[in-house]
């Protein structure tokens, strides 16, 4: 039914006005992406039996073999400080769903989170950040698609001792979405991500940022920061806690505070599944959000 109202809203839209043939461009390349980078990382999550595979041609030469398994910037607020190894590409994408105690409520669909991320150099990633179709209902029912997002990831150093994990990333969100959902400016933003295991199956992470979107005209000034537990809980499967704040939200509202937690659950070498749940902490805030998402590499 969810996907009935998302695709129903975005066909409805395409062709009655002319904003619509943007909306089925990306409708339409975004699903080819996803139907072409499934089923060839599915495949090769599947060579050799869990091992990782051998390595590839790639454009910019030989991509190298993976060493670990497959770790994903989803679900989680906060970021991995890990990098796609040189040579190969990455595709998480996934659902979410929030409310908010209203009058009227608010319900919001976002889909589908489509981040792909690529491999250029050690330590080094390219990251496009798909837009995302979201349908908004508070009484009045809006839909339509958020900013592009171009940015990069580079790993600092390893954890040594009592030194964490240390990496940062970039991002640009580039003014292409619907006038309802696109801040029409360029908004940069800036990520410190910072990990510590404890031992091979418990550790922290969290991330410091800084940002500068824009909202009704206005720029303004947004720092956020996460802190979370992830644990192994058995093979293929871990779990996490995290708190993650925005200060401000938004340029005409205060703090929002939030708490989730989720599941991961490896189905192969190179195919991960994962599912969260959470609420806001404070007033203003969403009382309940929830999502899902399907992540794999080749």
């Amino acid at each position: 039914m969810l996907f009935e109202i998302l695709f129903d809203s975005m066909r409805v839209s395409c062709f009655t006005n002319i904003k619509g043939f943007g909306r089925l461009r990306y409708g339409v390349l975004g699903g080819w992406l996803c139907v072409i980078l499934l089923g060839q990382s599915w495949c090769y999550g599947q060579e050799n039996s869990g091992e990782s595979p051998a390595p590839r041609p790639w454009i910019l030469g030989q991509a190298r073999p993976f060493s670990q398994p497959i770790e994903t910037d989803r679900p989680t607020f906060s970021l991995s400080p890990a990098t796609i190894t040189k040579g190969r590409i990455q595709f998480e994408t996934g659902y979410t769903f929030s409310y908010k105690d209203a009058h009227p409520d608010v319900h919001i669909h976002t889909f589908p989170e489509t981040l792909v991320r690529i491999g250029l150099l050690e330590n080094f990633e390219l990251r496009v950040e798909w837009p995302n179709l979201t349908y908004f209902d508070n009484g009045t029912k809006v839909d339509g698609f958020r900013d592009l997002g171009l940015g990069f990831k580079v790993q600092v150093f390893q954890q040594q001792g009592f030194r964490p994990r240390l990496s940062f990333a970039g991002r640009l969100s580039i003014p292409t979405g619907d006038e309802a959902f696109s801040s029409d400016k360029l908004d940069p933003e800036l990520r410190t991500i910072l990990t510590y295991a404890f031992n091979e199956r418990v550790g922290l992470f969290g991330n410091v940022n800084i940002a500068g979107p824009s909202s009704q005209g206005t720029r303004f000034v947004q720092v956020s920061s996460s802190l979370g537990l992830s644990a192994a809980l058995r093979d293929h499967l871990s779990g996490f806690v995290e708190y993650f704040g925005l200060y401000p939200r938004d340029v005409a509202s205060g703090s929002a505070n939030f708490l989730q937690t989720g599941l991961i659950y490896h189905l192969t070498y190179n195919l991960q599944i994962d599912g969260r749940v959470g609420a806001g902490l404070n007033r203003g805030t969403d009382d309940f959000l929830t999502g899902a998402g399907v992540s794999w590499r080749f």
